[in-house]
């Protein structure tokens, strides 16, 4: 980035930001970052966006954020004892055109669906954080259709999480009020503890967003988050789904 300018303010997390593993939601980091720093632009497009999570925040969590611009886009920290989080924004060349969206890439399809006023800002365009939310509730659809382990037998019965901790997204443009979509989400890779997902959002077959996306798997407490293996039936559907997907 060229020269930046710094801006640092104070976030208290507010019960509305958290989830039922009792963290923030990790779209609300970016509602958080949209309120803290009005200024930051959200919609200018095309956009490289990458969002870290490095530890957990709770209900009441102070956090220091600061917001450096600079001509190339933005990027926000929080911080408390360390480092809890980054977001950071690029903008890309208009004619670095996304490859044209493949129906067969996906393991799972959400199907078409309308994205509706209430999902949207005063632009008429999907909210930044609203997309994430589909996101999120794709993998939650994924899990419970193509692993056969739908989120409350993870969370209540098994007492497990999977949360994000990295977002990769490459944004040609959000979808409008109206418009027609669908979501597309492929594993590609597996690790111990972690899933690679890919999940691209497109419109009449043009790709609008795209995003890279590491989850977790870990074990819930009121005191700690830690992460374990993936559990072995899981593991093995996965495995299978990507020599499956990779055969093809």
């Amino acid at each position: 980035m060229a020269k930046a300018s710094k801006i640092e303010r104070n976030f208290r997390v507010r019960f509305a930001q958290i989830d039922g593993a009792r963290v923030i939601f990790f779209p609300r980091y970016l509602e958080m970052i949209a309120e803290t720093f009005p200024e930051v632009a959200m919609n200018e497009f095309p956009f490289d966006l990458a969002i870290r999570f490095l530890q957990s925040n709770r209900l009441g969590d102070d956090i220091k954020m600061c917001l450096e611009q600079s001509a190339d886009g933005w990027a926000v920290s929080g911080r408390m004892d360390s480092e809890c989080f980054s977001v950071s924004l690029s903008g890309r060349d208009k004619g670095d055109e996304p490859e044209q969206y493949q129906v067969e890439l996906a393991s799972f399809e959400t199907g078409e669906f309308t994205i509706q006023g209430w999902m949207c800002g005063p632009s008429g365009q999907l909210h930044l954080s609203r997309y994430y939310e589909l996101v999120n509730h794709t993998v939650e659809r994924w899990f419970d259709a193509s692993l056969g382990m739908p989120f409350s037998d993870l969370h209540v019965a098994r007492n497990l999480g999977v949360p994000t901790v990295q977002l990769d997204t490459r944004c040609q443009r959000l979808p409008a009020s109206g418009e027609v979509v669908n979501i597309g989400l492929r594993p590609f890779s597996v690790g111990a503890s972690a899933v690679h997902l890919l999940t691209r959002l497109a419109s009449a077959g043009e790709m609008l967003l795209e995003t890279k996306q590491v989850i977790v798997f870990v074990e819930l407490s009121d005191k700690k988050i830690r992460s374990i293996q993936i559990p072995d039936a899981l593991r093995n559907r996965l495995v299978e789904q990507l020599a499956t997907m990779r055969s093809e």
